[in-house]
């Protein structure tokens, strides 16, 4: 019978990853849970971009004392999928192996990262608890250790992006953020190729703010286009001011750089965390679709002009609420028009097919599913970005 490990504790676990180069984690994860659990193994998987498979981050096996290539197992079709998609561990017992293999997810706050898969000898409730400590600490050392490395960002990527695909996700805020009141997530397809579209938010504790927005055009002058009207939003609203003043400079400077015959269509939308009463601005762009209580509608927000058309441009602001149990769906057109083999588009009504059949998801993982039905209704080649945020309002009453 294997002997009890010593736990070092998760202390022990974040000072070594602290000391460990920012591009080395396997060696040190294994190493803690080898004396923290009696752990066999443990490899690292990170989520590619378009969350379709888990990329290993491999890992040495401390009894046979070399680095193990593995393969990439899917985000729907295996073990370490269900435990990224549901975000809880899973564990797998093999008949006659004196092993157990835990899938442990690997989330900072509600952002997928990806998934710890780790051999033990035995498992027992404390052990769980471990487990699931190293892989909040795991998730966060991988967060940080984005500022200094780009080697997990390679491991994410199947093949290369295009250089507005590269300029559009180093604009993105953090995919999924979860708060007792709400929870945000967004996603972008074509990952490896988008170029016009993209989204961003902030919260503090009385404004949260959401945006997307969607260029004009395709390829390297689209992404430069969102690329500015995403960062004079963030500017104005980092001065404190609030989306009408947001959406008047970054129309402006649009204008001022690109000229009047180009444009950017977008939403911007601001609410208050306490009481999910805000307003919102369409600056020439699809209209929010919202769910509630098991009825899905899309929005009656009158389109005002696009940003970039006009140096100066008025801004209307509309009311916008939302309700405990509400979902919020922002979308652009990439959604709503991907055509089939047909020529048939999405449509709106798929839309809200998929607002129903999967209304039970948290935001990350609905978006994830909305993306990729798109893809495969489109025969998996779209030819328009396809962008989606989604906001679930839980009030406070949790």
């Amino acid at each position: 019978m294997t002997p009890a490990p010593t736990s070092r504790g998760p202390g022990a676990l974040i000072r070594a990853l602290d000391q460990a180069p920012a591009y080395e984690f396997g060696v040190e994860l294994t190493e803690h849970l080898a004396v923290d659990v009696g752990a066999y193994s443990c490899t690292l998987f990170l989520a590619d971009y378009s969350e379709e498979t888990l990329e290993p981050v491999s890992g040495p096996d401390v009894r046979e004392k070399h680095s193990s290539q593995r393969s990439s197992p899917t985000v729907t079709g295996s073990e370490a999928g269900q435990a990224f998609r549901e975000q809880r561990m899973i564990k797998v017992v093999v008949p006659d192996v004196p092993e157990t293999t835990v899938y442990v997810p690997v989330t900072v706050r509600s952002e997928r990262l990806g998934v710890l898969e780790v051999r033990v000898p035995r498992i027992d409730d404390q052990i769980l608890t471990a487990l699931d400590d190293t892989g909040r600490i795991a998730a966060y050392a991988l967060a940080a250790a984005r500022r200094y490395t780009d080697r997990f960002e390679r491991i994410r990527r199947r093949r290369d992006l295009l250089l507005a695909a590269e300029i559009q996700w180093e604009l993105l805020p953090v995919l999924a953020y979860e708060t007792p009141q709400f929870a945000v997530a967004g996603n972008l397809e074509p990952a490896y190729e988008i170029a016009g579209d993209t989204f961003d938010y902030a919260v503090s504790e009385g404004r949260l703010t959401i945006s997307i927005t969607d260029a004009m055009g395709h390829g390297l002058r689209a992404a430069l286009m969102g690329s500015l009207a995403v960062i004079t939003m963030r500017n104005k609203r980092r001065a404190g001011h609030g989306i009408v003043e947001q959406a008047r400079e970054a129309s402006a400077q649009l204008e001022q750089q690109f000229g009047a015959d180009t444009y950017v269509t977008g939403l911007l939308i601001e609410l208050d965390p306490r009481t999910g009463i805000g307003t919102i601005i369409n600056a020439g762009h699809h209209p929010p679709v919202r769910m509630r209580g098991g009825e899905t509608r899309t929005l009656d927000i009158p389109p005002d002009t696009p940003l970039g058309m006009f140096a100066e441009t008025h801004y209307d602001l509309h009311r916008l609420s939302v309700a405990p149990g509400d979902r919020l769906l922002l979308h652009s057109d990439g959604i709503t028009e991907a055509r089939n083999q047909d020529g048939e588009p999405f449509g709106s009504e798929r839309l809200a097919e998929q607002l129903q059949q999967h209304r039970t998801q948290t935001p990350a993982e609905f978006v994830r599913r909305l993306t990729t039905e798109v893809k495969r209704y489109s025969g998996a080649e779209l030819h328009d970005d396809a962008t989606v945020v989604c906001l679930d309002w839980h009030g406070n009453e949790i």
